[in-house]
């Protein structure tokens, strides 16, 4: 696997995850973001950092996810409702759908 195929994967994961997160009441959160930082710190030092950095590193993934819980939270847009398994659509830009004409 490629690592931009891994990021992807990795992204895709995190994403549904937070939205499931979304879902939940917010005093029920709180056990499943520790278990993001178990994961992400065993994986961290499983990978060779050191436990305090291992650590650090799961305290930013655990930020990140609660950032992205409260962007989805916030959401509502056009993405609102759809099924997070599925990619979402591509934008083509210097097409029809925005007025342009490509050259």
């Amino acid at each position: 696997m490629s690592v931009g195929a891994a990021l992807e994967q990795l992204l895709r994961l995190i994403h549904r995850r937070a939205m499931r997160l979304a879902a939940l009441p917010e005093d029920e959160r709180d056990s499943h973001y520790d278990l993001i930082r178990l994961s992400c710190c065993a994986a961290a030092e499983h990978i060779g950092q050191s436990p305090d950095r291992a650590a650090l590193t799961a305290n930013d993934m655990v930020e990140f996810v609660r950032a992205l819980v409260g962007i989805i939270e916030m959401g509502g847009g056009p993405d609102h409702g759809r099924n997070t398994d599925q990619r979402p659509p591509v934008r083509h830009f210097g097409g029809q759908e925005n007025g342009t004409t490509r050259i």
